[in-house]
């Protein structure tokens, strides 16, 4: 369990994800046992949980989930929204105008989109007509104006819009209005292959057109909603978000009466699960909470594979840091497979080690281009730094022109994986001879004031993937001035790489270009992932349609209490 952020995603039309998600934390993806390569295909199931058809579920009942934070924004578009606790909110109230199968295919969503046609190869074009009855919460209909106005705050022209992320919408060339707003045709500037992940607003257009409402308004607030609920009440103090069914919605009628999302700190959430507070509790590989929740007499424990590593960024910015060999030899002194070990095996889930960014294990596209960097060679590591001209003083650590390579680690407080890990990290770097210490911080300030604005050493978080990879992943790392770009360093080769496998439109292709891209990610030294995390939910027995997923959808309308 832990703080989670995302790599913009499918969720975010306005991001695009194999994007991943921020998680102070962790939840992933399992694949062979023991700390492999990766290169098998997981080993847990994509989708578990207990299914139930719509008559089968009682009319009525509430729902408790957790959240690890309260949001600096409730905007998943904005820097400070794209977290998987804001991505968990939007589920039952924000769409994205797409729903996915277990295998992670797209296709549009009748509630929202009616048809979706791709109807021009180069440029990418698509045509789309919205659901006549979709509307916002205010009963104003969701049409062509409001993806538009979406598009323009999202692509990176207007510098006062504060997005996480212009991956996608910047290649968009034109969005066109027919004379039925609810007609929209999309047109990129080339050839676009991930064009489904931009498809539908997630803002209106009285937000997306006004700048400061963008940046400001959902601070302390939601924002509207486009789904079977919306949120009637955020208690800032007790951390709570209240979602009651929505009356302007035109869908099937949700079965919950009531959904309420509630802070709790990871230590306390398998406490809280055991005490029947929450209805589910996202354990992660917190060890002691699978135990308590395997305890609880009324749970089910459900195991998927996920779409989340776990992984040490480093802030290549920062003094000693700017160094690649210093970064190569971090890459080379972590021990990955310790890390792994202790986090996945007390869930008794496979462990696997993650070796490629843009694509998760098990998922199409999927091989290692670690080019043999992050495994654990100290002896090599302190080779090479004495190669550079480093050389241990009289502390035993090594420096270069005055310059000693002391860093810190930055831990959000309260959650126990974290720490655990960078502890890890701390003691195998300075066993080679560097000083390392953890600065641990408020959590709720974690992503705000110290991993957003790059104040840092090195962080360790988790990245969620999406089932849109291949665009998602880019803003991690290109341009430098991208917000999720943590690492403060980009090149032009890697911008070029970029595009390539962006602007490819036939599938196979596009995975070889992908992968040409993610090696000169790698070649940056920047990033050491660690494990991907199984999902792992303990869910309140009499709950069904909820459960442990990688890519399918939830159905939030035959969510509840089983008959």
């Amino acid at each position: 369990m832990a703080i989670k952020k995302t790599r913009l995603s499918a969720l975010v039309a306005a991001a695009a994800a194999a994007a991943m998600v921020l998680s102070a934390c962790q939840s992933g993806e399992s694949g062979s046992s023991g700390g492999g390569d990766g290169g098998d295909q997981p080993e847990l199931p994509n989708v578990d949980m207990t299914k139930a058809a719509a008559d089968e579920v009682k009319d009525g009942g509430d729902l408790t989930l957790p959240l690890t934070e309260w949001p600096g924004s409730f905007n998943y578009s904005h820097a400070d929204g794209t977290l998987t606790d804001v991505k968990d909110m939007y589920g039952p109230s924000v769409s994205t105008g797409l729903k996915y199968d277990a295998d992670g295919k797209a296709e549009a969503d009748p509630n929202y989109i009616e048809s979706m046609e791709l109807t021009g190869d180069d440029p990418t074009t698509v045509k789309l007509k919205y659901n006549k009855d979709a509307v916002w919460e205010d009963g104003k209909p969701i049409d062509g104006e409001d993806l538009k106005a979406f598009w323009e705050a999202n692509n990176g022209k207007d510098k006062d819009y504060q997005v996480s992320s212009t991956q996608g919408w910047e290649s968009i060339k034109s969005v066109e209005i027919g004379s039925d707003k609810k007609e929209v045709t999309i047109t990129y500037d080339g050839v676009f292959g991930d064009w489904q992940n931009y498809v539908f607003p997630l803002l209106p257009k009285e937000v997306s057109s006004d700048a400061k409402k963008f940046n400001e308004d959902f601070k302390d607030e939601f924002v509207p909603s486009s789904g079977p609920f919306k949120a009637v009440k955020l208690n800032k103090s007790a951390k709570t978000v209240t979602m009651e069914q929505n009356d302007k919605w035109w869908g099937d009628k949700p079965k919950l009466d009531k959904i309420t999302f509630r802070v709790v700190s990871q230590p306390q959430q398998g406490q809280a699960f055991a005490n029947k507070e929450i209805d589910l509790v996202d354990i992660g590989t917190d060890g002691d909470a699978y135990e308590t929740a395997k305890n609880r007499g009324d749970a089910k424990i459900y195991k998927s594979t996920g779409l989340m590593y776990t992984h040490l960024t480093m802030n290549a910015t920062r003094p000693g840091l700017k160094d690649e060999k210093v970064r190569e030899a971090i890459g080379l002194a972590v021990n990955r497979d310790v890390i792994g070990q202790a986090a996945v095996g007390p869930v008794e889930a496979p462990v696997i080690n993650v070796n490629n960014y843009t694509f998760m294990p098990g998922q199409d596209g999927y091989q290692d281009n670690t080019d043999g960097w992050a495994q654990h060679k100290p002896e090599d590591a302190e080779k090479i730094l004495q190669d550079a001209g480093y050389e241990k003083n009289g502390d035993g650590v090594y420096e270069k022109d005055g310059e000693k390579l002391e860093f810190s680690v930055v831990v959000p407080a309260d959650t126990e994986s974290n720490e655990k890990r960078a502890k890890q990290v701390m003691n195998d770097l300075n066993k080679i001879g560097m000083k390392v210490k953890l600065d641990t911080v408020p959590s709720d300030k974690y992503f705000t004031d110290y991993v957003t604005p790059k104040n840092f050493d090195m962080v360790t978080f988790s990245w969620q993937g999406t089932e849109f990879p291949i665009t998602t992943t880019a803003n991690l790392f290109y341009p430098a001035e991208s917000q999720q770009n943590y690492f403060g360093i980009s090149n032009e080769d890697i911008g070029k790489a970029v595009k390539a496998s962006q602007n490819e439109a036939d599938p196979d292709k596009r995975l070889e270009l992908a992968n040409e891209m993610d090696k000169q990610f790698w070649a940056e030294k920047v990033m050491i992932p660690f494990y991907a995390t199984p999902t792992v939910h303990g869910v309140s027995e009499d709950i069904v349609n909820l459960g442990a997923t990688q890519f399918e959808s939830k159905d939030w309308t035959i969510i509840g209490h089983k008959k």
